[in-house]
């Protein structure tokens, strides 16, 4: 196997191989991938795979950020970007069914999920990288919304896991359960219903 000369062949090769690692978790489990395993996915050598990453976990490490870091900031321009509570939930909505059907960020879940047992220290970055992130743009949108007295909402930090709790569960369905395509969901609509009903609870009576 010939050596990725220019920075394009060398990214191409790198993404080939997280593309492979994530194939190999969701299917085998964290635990039970081998270097070798990924490597024969990427058809590259062994050796090629050590010069990019010297660990699966370097490889997750890796996933984590290139599917996850791109997706944070999009939320971050809906939450920071909006004008009022309703503008972000209705953008939100919007972007969470994109992201269930059409990102990777479902199948690291479920590799998370599957195997949190045997790498608890990665479970951690991921919560503390994304989810928490996330929670607390949600938090810091509704503290200021309830300083705006838009909402009346008792606490903020817990209604952010209520607003964001829908995602969650599609991306565990998505898969877990819908796999072939056998259970497939109305996201938009469910994402819109849960926004009308966060947005109608939170109103002031």
């Amino acid at each position: 196997m010939l050596r990725a000369r220019s920075d394009e062949a060398k990214d191409v090769r790198r993404q080939a191989l997280l593309s492979a690692a994530l194939d190999e978790f969701f299917e085998k489990g964290f635990a039970a991938t081998r270097m070798s395993d990924i490597a024969k996915r990427a058809k590259l050598s062994k050796g090629a795979l050590y010069l990019y990453f010297d660990s699966k976990v370097a490889l997750f490490e890796a996933l984590i950020e290139s599917l996850a870091m791109p997706n944070l900031q999009h939320m971050r321009q809906i939450m920071n970007g909006a004008s009022s509570v309703e503008e972000a939930l209705n953008g939100f909505q919007t972007f969470a069914p994109m992201l269930v059907r059409h990102t990777d960020l479902p199948r690291l879940l479920k590799v998370l999920v599957g195997d949190s047992h045997t790498f608890p220290d990665l479970v951690s970055r991921y919560r503390k990288d994304l989810i928490e992130q996330v929670l607390a743009m949600v938090t810091a949108l509704l503290e200021r919304a309830k300083s705006a007295g838009e909402i009346e909402v008792e606490n903020p930090t817990l209604t952010a896991r209520l607003v964001i709790a829908p995602l969650i569960l599609s991306a565990v369905w998505q898969a877990v359960f819908n796999r072939r395509g056998e259970a497939e969901v109305d996201l938009e609509t469910l994402f819109r219903i849960h926004g009308q009903l966060m947005l109608k609870a939170l109103r002031p009576a």
